[in-house]
């Protein structure tokens, strides 16, 4: 993993390797667990992948995501999350999605919000308890110093969820629309 990620300068840079790491030409990044992308958890994402590489070409670094969806005893919202620089322009455009029937969340949410929920109970969340302060050095761990420096100086981390239930067809086309 060294090289590619030790030699990132900067958000921009972390954003093309992840769409590296989305294409499968860079086998892992610095915050995921798996050496594999084709891990079963995101199998049923892949129709996902070219907006995340869009996104990640364009400046919004994704780290987490999921489709909508609902079945088996479950259900999802779509989401996904991210850090963009905080002088750039894309950062307004994705803030605008709020006004779009979509939640934005700049930060870490103060209230948790429920992403999953299993037989009627919270499976994945965010928010609502206190984000670790070294946050920025655990997921991105082995990057290079000044991209590191970077993130902590003008990344603006971002959640933009659809609040329906396992719906697939509002947050990825609203997304592909603010990088194309």
């Amino acid at each position: 993993m060294g090289g590619v990620w030790r030699g990132a300068r900067s958000i921009g840079d972390l954003g093309q390797n992840m769409a590296g790491w989305l294409e499968g030409r860079i086998p892992s990044w610095p915050g995921y667990l798996s050496e594999e992308f084709g891990a079963e958890e995101t199998d049923g994402a892949r129709h996902l992948v070219p907006t995340l590489i869009a996104l990640n070409r364009a400046g919004f670094v994704t780290t987490c995501s999921q489709p909508g969806e609902i079945g088996g005893g479950y259900r999802q919202r779509a989401w996904v999350e991210g850090v963009v620089h905080s002088c750039s322009p894309l950062l307004g455009r994705l803030l605008g999605l709020q006004g779009q029937g979509l939640t934005v969340v700049r930060g870490w949410p103060k209230r948790q919000i429920i992403l999953t929920e299993d037989a009627g109970r919270p499976y994945t969340t965010i928010g609502g308890w206190r984000m670790r302060r070294n946050d920025i050095h655990s997921t991105w761990r082995g990057v290079g110093s000044q991209a590191l420096r970077e993130l902590k100086e003008h990344g603006a981390k971002l959640h933009i969820i659809d609040t329906e239930w396992g719906r697939d067809d509002r947050l990825w086309p609203a997304l592909a629309g603010v990088v194309r």
